[in-house]
């Protein structure tokens, strides 16, 4: 869980802890306590364990607050309390379970008027729940202390149990018996309180409860809590790895003289719907009606497609039950007693449906009443089906089934007591009086097969006339039909309809199986929208692949069986397709074909087809080397020595690092003129033409790179300078067809010693020719393949980095931008 790995303690609660008198109400008050307290913060857990702490948390959990509260923030501390002392903390259960004057604290809860609170109950019921019940991740020496503790605090008190039964009515309390029954842990422990348990008669009492003087809300968590016990108990024994020794209470549960008392209980003078009710549910618990068994080993409910019986050979149920069998001898004297409840059920008042108005309406009684018919007709004891029939029990339940159309809880019920009805009296033979008294009295005294035909034929005329509604019966009965069809269609069924039921019935009921039931069924059987729904691929099963009717042709078959054992080679995916070009379409990671496969593939072109596209090759590639021949005239013609972008920039680093040891260096580092704080001049560009007003003096002027200023990007009216702001270029795209690009060997080759001389005597007679006509002196530098003009600051004023004159401060502006050398008037 989360909070057990954060270890972080919340600064606010640490900041309370450590003054002297903090209040258990301040700690509330803050957010992160519970989480505190489960991560077992030792400081807080030191302050809630010290006595005064614990009685009060106690007395919050226990006692009612106070009305003038408002009725929001009434059960707020009462329920962090009840938190805190359920976070499972070892040490606050030790303490609590050690103190009995903690636990009798909590006792005295119980000895309170009824009703008791709800909530308060709760916070009751799940701080005792936590003492006997263990987690996973606990200590069991802890628990066994705590358990052992809370348990002989409560064998010392004499009315706890009768204190518990007269709080039954509150759920919270009957969780709390629940607990006590199932939930503790040990061998030694559970049998210690399950046998004082059963000799407090604690099933005795429970089922006294269920009597019709006794309030319907302990009916209803009475008959519940035994349910419950006799589920998980039952479990309890089947999963238990451990030794075990006989459980008191089933044992008691399961007794004859308990079924008998509840039956005394619930089919008193005084008729109870919560009663009876109650006690059936227990009675269809201890049937467990959820698995059938009869008391000749088979399965009664079980039937296969063709009406016979599947023989069940389950160790569990190759035995009669015993429970099952005492359970059905003790209901046998008081069947009677449930079919008077058929005929008259306890009083209830009309209700208005939709379908119209029930006067009486059916009722729970009789719906659990027909329940539990159908699981002791599934159990196929003789002696219970023969006082069936004698009572005309299911003649009533028939006439319930027709009576009440839209009711289809009890048409479930009929129908499954019929279906069991037909199953287990078909599961030898028919031979005696005993196993053919429910055929005698569905098909001769019911006359089952003439009042399906009435039922339908009422149906159509009901649904033909204006605004007619189908019966709400019509898909059980539906059903029923089919049942008696399978039964009578390979069983013995149909030889005893034959022989009792009268020739024109049977007639009339051939001609209906045969034609309109099923037409009915194909209809049933269509799925909707036409088709079987598509499984996905985690519910498919082989099964569902077992009828396929795959082709027997002796020529596929060996075709596929080569297929199966090929290897997989160039030759197997050449004779077993993969020809389409989707495969040469796919992604770069999908195509993992072997190399070995090149030399196989084939290309269907032919020689002449070859030549004539080498031919098209060689035109489209003299096109295009006679368009860039064809281009201006090579702007490094002058230039062969390898120029690029990255020697001069370490050129230019080198020259502002000697300007900056010479002392040309500015005091703001915004202007200076390296790599770093060169200032980015483009992005102030005045509109107005700065040679119409002033010429740029040459202090100003900045001497321009030693390279070729053509412009390599096609314009070849004006020529860049390598250095100072120029003006951008408004195309702002290369032109990769002018001459600059037209020859890409000559132009970067190695250049040669004669090469590099001729570049000397060139450029010192530019030189002369600058000073001449007064241009700014400069002195030619070359470094490796780059050359660069340095002013001459011999003769100049002193001027920063790129030309600047130091005491200068305003803002390069457009004034000063410029592409060739201005000289001096």
């Amino acid at each position: 869980m989360f909070w057990k790995f954060n270890h972080a303690s919340s600064p606010h609660i640490e900041t309370l802890l450590n003054k002297e008198d903090v209040t258990l109400h301040e700690l509330m008050d803050e957010e992160d306590v519970l989480q505190e307290c489960k991560v077992q913060n030792k400081k807080l857990i030191d302050y809630l364990v010290r006595p005064d702490v614990m009685e009060e948390l106690v007395t919050l959990t226990t006692v009612e607050p106070s009305g003038e509260v408002d009725e929001r923030a009434r059960y707020k501390y009462p329920n962090i309390a009840c938190e805190l002392l359920t976070c499972d903390v070892p040490a606050l259960n030790e303490r609590l379970a050690g103190d009995e004057a903690l636990l009798g604290k909590l006792y005295a809860f119980l000895e309170s008027d009824r009703p008791l609170n709800p909530l308060l109950a709760s916070f009751f019921s799940k701080t005792i729940g936590v003492l006997v019940s263990r987690k996973t991740e606990q200590n069991w020496y802890s628990y066994q202390f705590t358990c052992l503790q809370v348990l002989e605090f409560l064998k010392s008190k004499e009315n706890c149990i009768s204190l518990l039964l007269k709080h039954l009515g509150t759920s919270a309390i009957m969780d709390l018996m629940l607990k006590l029954i199932t939930h503790v842990e040990g061998v030694e422990m559970k049998q210690n309180i399950l046998n004082w348990l059963d000799s407090q008669r604690v099933v005795q009492c429970l089922v006294g409860l269920l009597d019709p003087s006794v309030d319907s809300e302990r009916h209803c968590n009475a008959a519940q809590l035994l349910c419950d016990v006799i589920k998980m108990s039952r479990e309890y024994q089947h999963t238990s790895t451990e030794r075990t020794d006989p459980d008191p209470i089933l044992n008691t549960l399961e007794a004859p003289e308990t079924v008998t008392q509840l039956l005394d209980h619930m089919l008193g003078k005084e008729k109870s719907e919560s009663s009876i009710v109650g006690g059936i549910s227990v009675l269809l618990t201890l049937l467990d009606c959820s698995k059938p068994i009869n008391i000749y080993g088979n399965s009664a409910g079980s039937s296969a497609g063709n009406g016979q019986i599947e023989e069940v050979s389950t160790g569990e149920n190759e035995q009669p039950s015993k429970v099952v069998l005492s359970t059905t001898a003790a209901i046998l004297p008081r069947l009677r007693d449930f079919h008077n409840l058929l005929l008259d059920p306890p009083h209830k008042s009309p209700v208005k449906t939709t379908a119209g108005t029930l006067d009486p309406p059916l009722g729970n009684t009789r719906l659990q009443v027909a329940k539990l018919i159908a699981a002791l007709v599934a159990t196929n004891n003789p002696d219970v089906n023969k006082e069936l029939a004698n009572l005309g029990t299911i003649e009533v339940l028939l006439d319930l089934f027709f009576r009440y159309t839209w009711n289809n809880f009890l048409h479930s019920q009929v129908e499954q007591c019929i279906a069991f009805a037909l199953n287990s009296e078909l599961i030898i033979c028919t031979g005696t009086e005993a196993k053919s008294a429910h055929l005698k009295e569905i098909f001769l005294k019911c006359k089952l097969i003439q009042r399906i035909l009435d039922a339908w034929e009422d149906n159509e005329t009901e649904q033909s006339r204006t605004g007619g509604l189908r019966k709400g019966y019509m898909g059980h009965l539906i059903k029923i039909a089919n049942h008696i069809a399978q039964q009578s269609e390979k069983g013995p069924l149909g030889n005893f309809i034959k022989e009792h039921v009268a020739a024109e019935t049977v007639t009339a009921w051939e001609a209906f199986v045969t034609n309109t039931l099923a037409e009915t069924n194909k209809t049933h059987q269509i799925c909707l929208g036409g088709t079987n729904p598509v499984h996905s691929s985690s519910e498919d099963d082989d099964g569902d692949y077992r009828d396929i009717p795959f082709p027997q042709d002796a020529a596929l078959q060996q075709v596929f069986s080569d297929y199966q054992i090929q290897q997989m080679s160039p030759q197997f995916i050449e004779n077993y397709g993969f020809h389409d070009d989707d495969e040469f379409t796919d992604g770069e990671d999908t195509l993992h074909a072997s190399v070995d496969r090149l030399t196989s593939m084939t290309f269907s072109l032919s020689e002449e087809e070859l030549g004539r596209q080498a031919e098209q090759f060689k035109q489209v590639c003299a096109q295009k080397v006679h368009t860039l021949n064809d281009g201006e005239e090579d702007i490094w013609d002058d230039r062969e020595q390898e120029l690029t972008f990255q020697t001069v920039i370490d050129t230019r680093t080198r020259v502002w690092q000697g300007e900056d040891d010479g002392g040309n260096s500015s005091s703001d580092e915004e202007e200076r003129a390296g790599p770093e704080g060169r200032e980015e001049v483009h992005m102030e560009v005045d509109s107005t033409d700065a040679w119409a007003t002033a010429d740029v003096p040459s202090e100003a002027a900045v001497a321009p790179v030693a390279v070729d200023a053509s412009d390599p990007w096609g314009n070849t009216n004006e020529p860049t300078p390598a250095l100072g702001p120029t003006v951008p270029d408004e195309g702002g795209w290369a032109n990769f067809e002018s001459a600059g690009f037209a020859d890409f060997e000559a132009n970067f080759g190695t250049p040669t010693a004669t090469d590099i001389n001729s570049i000397k005597s060139t450029t010192d007679n530019k030189l002369e020719a600058e000073k001449t006509d007064g241009s700014v002196s400069s002195t030619i530098l070359t470094e490796g393949t780059t050359m660069i003009a340095i002013p001459d600051t011999a003769n100049m004023a002193e001027k920063g980095p790129a030309g600047r004159l130091l005491e200068q401060d305003s803002k390069l502006t457009s004034d000063r931008v410029t592409q060739t050398l201005v000289p001096e008037k």
